[in-house]
């Protein structure tokens, strides 16, 4: 899902969770509308990572088995995949390092890698990132975006991101500007038959090669 600042596509997402309840309309997930599941229930098939990163005080690990009774050896493969295993060892203390409130004691990046981290320990139905590699370096994101490759077997993945690298290789993209849809296809599709994701990509492609 991808769109200009303030189009609605944290809104959207946000109704998924029952976090918003839709003013027309229902959000189904399997053909079943969100709104006669239990909340619980629903929750609990979701994975969320967002921009804004909530962390604990606490060692890392029991961050990231935070909700979920999981061994050290799964703590360990999540940060893996997440690619969060090789800053935790750089830390003192490694896995029993503690984490200040809020994770101040770690930098944007770190900490996001520590939700993805928690999110793919939960194993989830449906995963949901909310600009959720905002705060990462490129090599960082491209090395997690190949691992979303493999996790996404199986699941529901749901992008929302201003860097359009994140969402390339998705099956469907959505484009919102002021609350609307107006655009819907693959990446190839939106470059021919939407104006505004084809601005996107070359302000984009324009912002890279100056910068490399």
């Amino acid at each position: 899902i991808v769109g200009p600042n303030g189009c609605g596509k944290t809104t959207l997402i946000s109704m998924l969770p029952r976090l918003l309840v839709p003013q027309s309309g229902t959000i189904k997930i399997d053909g079943v509308d969100v709104a006669m599941v239990n909340l619980k229930s629903l929750r609990d098939q979701l994975g969320v990572v967002t921009q804004d990163t909530v962390l604990f005080r606490g060692s890392i690990e029991s961050n990231i088995r935070f909700g979920r009774d999981a061994s050290h050896d799964e703590v360990v493969k999540a940060a893996t995949q997440a690619h969060a295993d090789t800053f935790i060892h750089q830390i003192e203390g490694n896995y029993e390092a503690e984490v200040y409130e809020h994770g101040t004691s770690l930098s944007g990046g770190q900490r996001q890698r520590l939700a993805i981290a928690r999110s793919l320990l939960r194993n989830p139905s449906v995963m949901i990132f909310d600009e959720a590699t905002s705060q990462i370096d490129s090599e960082s994101e491209s090395m997690i975006n190949a691992m979303l490759g493999t996790f996404c077997e199986g699941r529901t993945v749901l992008l929302i991101a201003h860097r359009l690298s994140t969402v390339q290789t998705a099956d469907r993209i959505l484009v919102l500007d002021q609350g609307a849809l107006i655009g819907d296809g693959t990446h190839d599709e939106l470059l021919t038959s939407c104006d505004l994701y084809r601005r996107l990509a070359e302000t984009q492609l324009v912002t890279a090669t100056h910068e490399v």
